[in-house]
């Protein structure tokens, strides 16, 4: 997420990069971890409306917390559709499932599933984020059980799926090719078969990366808003096209833009 569309938020971990290039245990790494994620999900929160009452995903000891907020409870949601797609990666490749990396191996847990799911996480994140900004999620979508537990009723579990797939199926460029997020995790998940069996001589996860770059960030919706009908219209579009434009640049819910109604937002910028 833009740092213009939420000024509040300071995402700047470096530091915590830096200690990657000297940690010489799985323990060290995970301590790192630990940190990142206190800081990402305090960063996170400032994203989230009041109204959800999101506090943090881990406790003051860096601890995984229930979800008894509703942002908690479509990320839990979230997080298992994307454990079942890791597994079906898995199976896929014919890796075990119980045999992981840097989570507790257990024969009851999926441990592989659980350290794939990490580079791929934040498409949960988005989705959520995409959910709350869109006001698509209402009251009635979340149910609390007589355990005082708060979980999603069928409509919501529907509307957190839907997302999860749009951004599932979104395309990332990959080796010359633009895949969707889908493929890549299986050809990430192929990669590491390989380099386990030694057919591959590296193995990279930050790659493929997703680009943060919104196309409804407050530079482009100030720019949409500065354009004039009749410039518009000189690069060939209909004053209609630029009128929804602008409505959705006033508004404050999330919007997508064609690939050549940017070029065209270029174009104009260079004139």
């Amino acid at each position: 997420m833009r740092g213009n569309r939420y000024p509040a938020i300071d995402y700047d971990f470096s530091e915590d990069i830096e200690k990657l290039s000297t940690v010489n245990s799985v323990r060290e790494i995970m301590g790192v971890e630990g940190g990142v994620a206190w800081k990402y999900w305090n960063e996170f929160n400032k994203a989230i409306p009041d109204e959800y009452d999101f506090c943090s995903r881990i406790d003051q000891y860096r601890r995984a917390t229930g979800a008894g907020d509703k942002t908690n409870v479509m990320l839990n949601y979230g997080y298992s559709l994307l454990e079942s797609e890791c597994l079906r990666a898995i199976n896929s490749v014919v890796l075990d499932s119980h045999v992981g990396f840097l989570h507790e191996m257990n024969p009851s847990k999926n441990s592989l599933a659980y350290d794939l799911q990490e580079p791929f996480r934040f498409l949960v994140d988005m989705a959520v984020i995409n959910l709350i900004e869109s006001g698509k999620m209402d009251n009635k979508d979340f149910i609390r059980t007589e355990s005082y537990s708060l979980r999603l009723k069928p409509s919501g579990a529907k509307k957190v799926t839907e997302e999860f797939n749009n951004w599932m199926n979104k395309k990332v460029p990959y080796k010359k090719q633009s895949v969707m997020w889908s493929y890549a995790l299986l050809l990430k998940t192929r990669e590491l078969a390989q380099y386990l069996v030694e057919k591959r001589k590296t193995l990279d996860f930050s790659k493929p990366a997703y680009d943060v770059e919104r196309p409804d960030s407050e530079g482009i919706r100030q720019k949409i808003l500065s354009i004039s009908y009749s410039d518009w219209k000189k690069m060939g579009f209909s004053k209609g096209t630029l009128h929804y434009m602008k409505k959705n640049a006033e508004a404050d819910k999330p919007f997508t833009l064609n690939a050549h109604v940017r070029e065209r937002l270029e174009m104009w910028e260079r004139l």
